[in-house]
């Protein structure tokens, strides 16, 4: 796929106003979410987009050794202070470029992040690369067409002014595989059903399972009960009214494969080469490289943004 490496750092992402009265999606993500996990290998898991730990209970209970990362150190330092267990590993990081040696993981999570990416493939790839053989990805996808896309186009037809979509003025009806959204604070993208089902199969992920949520989210349906919803998106898992919807995935090519100590998978973002053993990263360069480590607060920072990027320029739009 060609394009441009979009990144964010997310520094007027508002998880408060994010949140507020949305009870009932919260609810509803962490009852599919803890469902998912009881399938998992819990040797060790990433939470790939920790925010600001949210999810985070969940999925450290659910693991044996919890590693946390996010481009934005301020989420991590939040979500550092609110977990449960104190062994966990927070390192800020640009999800095209994992700072995670192959193999590391026996599963990874993935809520609310994948849609941030203008190069689907390429993340998909590098949370393939950190898997190992027959480990076990949950992630949410926001597809196309969708509730939310109509919405969106909406929101766009009354905005138009402040953002441009080039020569589509439509997500909802657009054939492009992967459309950007306006208005919105980052960079958004919203992708055809058909469209992640290839990058699944070209990244060798195998779908196990899947749930459609969302339309809990929508203030006329927000009094029905969760377990109703529940059962709705497992039915009716590609109808195309629900505004998102939930993978369980497993990489091919074996299983049950070793994985290194916890305290030997970092590697520099940049080249991949392995930071030396047993000593503190911060201020230390790669050795191949150049690139240089940093540490604060308990957060290891080796986030990698290549000189060919593009920096968002994030908007005051609501999310």
């Amino acid at each position: 796929m060609e394009g441009q490496e979009v990144v964010s750092r997310f520094e007027k992402f508002d998880f408060e106003s994010l949140w507020k009265g949305r009870d009932k999606v919260d609810l509803l993500e962490k009852s599919i979410l803890s469902d998912m996990m009881n399938f998992v290998d819990r040797r060790r898991v990433l939470e790939l987009g920790t925010g600001n730990g949210r999810l985070g209970e969940i999925v450290q209970r659910n693991s044996n050794e919890y590693v946390a990362a996010d481009i934005n150190k301020a989420f991590l330092k939040k979500a550092k202070r609110s977990a449960i267990r104190k062994d966990g590993k927070y390192v800020a990081s640009n999800m095209y470029h994992l700072p995670f040696a192959n193999g590391s993981f026996s599963s990874v999570v993935m809520i609310r992040v994948f849609n941030f990416a203008s190069l689907p493939d390429r993340v998909l790839k590098e949370i393939s690369r950190v898997l190992v053989p027959g480990g076990f990805l949950i992630i949410s996808i926001s597809p196309k067409p969708s509730l939310s896309t109509f919405v969106d186009d909406l929101k766009y037809h009354f905005h138009k002014t402040h953002s441009e979509r080039g020569t589509s003025t439509t997500i909802t009806f657009s054939r492009e595989d992967i459309s950007e959204v306006h208005p919105a604070s980052s960079p958004t993208y919203a992708m055809r059903r058909e469209f992640i089902r290839n990058l699944f199969r070209i990244n060798k992920l195998t779908e196990l399972k899947s749930i459609s949520s969302g339309l809990e989210d929508y203030f006329l349906l927000r009094r029905l009960p969760t377990r109703f919803f529940i059962k709705l998106g497992a039915v009716f898992q590609d109808f195309f009214a629900f505004p998102n919807k939930f993978y369980l995935l497993q990489k091919s090519e074996g299983n049950g494969s070793s994985i290194e100590g916890i305290d030997d998978i970092l590697v520099c973002p940049e080249c991949g080469l392995p930071f030396p053993k047993g000593i503190a990263l911060n201020g230390v360069s790669c050795a191949s490289c150049g690139f240089k480590a940093a540490a604060d607060d308990g957060i290891v920072d080796l986030t990698y943004i290549p000189d060919d990027a593009k920096l968002s320029d994030e908007r005051d739009w609501p999310v």
